[in-house]
């Protein structure tokens, strides 16, 4: 949800009233010209939109950086208030110019009553309003009318130059400016606590899973218990927590693709004690593929009951949602060949449904640049290749970058949607 050109913003609110003047049946003509110039710059009959102050927002200011750059700061979306004011002109000197103008006004100010909000999905006579190039960022613009008292708005005309016109004022917010793409992560954060209980309902206090690897020089292998859970499709998730068992019970995921919440089916092997669920996570759910990063999961509990008349009847308890990460799988990395390119394999770098942006590699903290094939890659590059005969997974390939020493121990680390691969390491050769 972030943009580069603000003046995207104002071409979608301009598009606003527009085709708001094509259906309104106060009037009947062509829609008049909407200018984003300044009301002395507006000329003939119409409306200008101008854009004269930008603030931040406040209460956007002191988002983290999931990155560890310098300075932090490049790496967080700026938030912003846009302020503009709407204004009439007509070139009329008879007294049916101030008439028009209010005309105007009236139209153009009830197309932003009549829609407060506009996203990607926002059509009005049939016409997207927001540009080509701002949709698909999930991007949501709120509307405000500013309560701006008769006895100030002469503040907002230059004196001398101009003389005070009907106007209206607003606030357009939150547009977030899009930030420096991260180039180094910081350490994952691997707690998470819910501490608020509802006697009788079923209640989710925290997910987890089991992480096994071995560490270069050592032998035994380590575990650790991940909270919450960041576990790569195969593996077994927990969900911890207090009412969780029932006449029926059944685990629903929720992801920000999905518009609602996609129940766990068999595959999952779902299995539940009064404060525990069990699941091996699968490759989908329902009809949804699971990608990695964000989830939540919740637990509905169905209790039977037997009413008066005999008749026996289900309750539906829902819990309260806990977070968890799909994190991508990675089966093996293989030894570099002749011009240090490594294979790695596992689930899942490529999908129709998953952007090359969310696909991200390190090296220890060095980030490796995206590399679109069939190009041959360079040092410190990578690419995502189709199967290779008798596979049905696309691989993900990388090029060693210069400087590493024979011997060297590195982490790969995976990034898809946010989440980060299980901890894997190669020994330069």
């Amino acid at each position: 949800m972030a943009l580069l050109d603000i003046s995207m913003v104002t071409q979608a609110l301009i598009a606003l009233i527009r085709e708001s003047f094509n259906l309104s049946p106060a009037w009947s003509t062509a829609p008049p010209t909407i200018s984003p110039e300044p009301p002395d710059r507006v000329n003939g009959d119409g409306l200008g939109f101008y854009l004269y102050h930008i603030s931040e927002d406040a209460h956007y200011k002191n988002l983290p950086s999931s990155g560890n750059g310098t300075p932090p700061v490049r790496y967080v979306p700026m938030a912003l208030n846009l302020f503009y004011q709407l204004s009439a002109s007509s070139s009329a000197n008879d007294g049916s110019g101030a008439l028009l103008e209010q005309q105007m006004m009236g139209i153009a100010i009830k197309a932003f009553h009549d829609y407060p909000s506009i996203n990607d999905t926002t059509t009005i006579n049939g016409t997207t309003i927001f540009p080509a190039l701002l949709r698909g960022s999930n991007n949501c613009m709120k509307i405000v009318l500013q309560p701006v008292l008769p006895n100030e708005a002469v503040n907002y005309w230059t004196a001398g130059t101009s003389s005070l016109n009907l106007a209206a004022y607003y606030q357009v917010y939150v547009i977030l400016l899009e930030p420096e793409q991260i180039q180094s992560r910081s350490g994952r954060v691997l707690a998470y606590g819910v501490h608020t209980f509802l006697e009788g309902a079923p209640r989710l206090e925290n997910s987890e899973n089991r992480l096994s690897f071995t560490i270069p020089g050592e032998t035994e292998p380590r575990e650790v218990t991940l909270r919450p859970a960041q576990v790569p499709v195969g593996d077994r998730i927990t969900f911890t927590g207090t009412g969780l068992i029932g006449d029926r019970f059944s685990l629903f995921l929720k992801n920000i693709r999905w518009a609602d919440p996609v129940e766990a089916d068999p595959a999952w092997a779902i299995a539940a004690t009064a404060d525990e669920i069990t699941a091996d996570v699968q490759e989908t759910a329902s009809t949804e593929d699971i990608f990695p990063g964000v989830y939540s999961g919740f637990v509905k509990v169905t209790r039977q009951r037997t009413l008066p008349g005999g008749e026996i009847r289900g309750f539906d308890h829902n819990s309260n949602e806990c977070p968890f990460m799909i994190s991508p799988r990675i089966d093996n990395i293989s030894a570099p060949d002749p011009n240090n390119i490594l294979t790695v394999r596992g689930y899942i770098f490529r999908h129709a449904a998953l952007p090359v942006s969310a696909v991200s590699v390190y090296l220890s903290d060095a980030r490796l640049t995206w590399r679109s094939p069939p190009n041959p890659l360079n040092p410190g590059e990578f690419t995502v290749a189709d199967p290779p005969p008798g596979e049905i997974l696309p691989i993900l390939q990388f090029r060693l970058p210069a400087g590493l020493v024979s011997g060297q121990v590195v982490p790969v680390r995976i990034f898809i949607n946010g989440a980060e691969s299980p901890p894997n390491w190669i020994t330069i050769s």
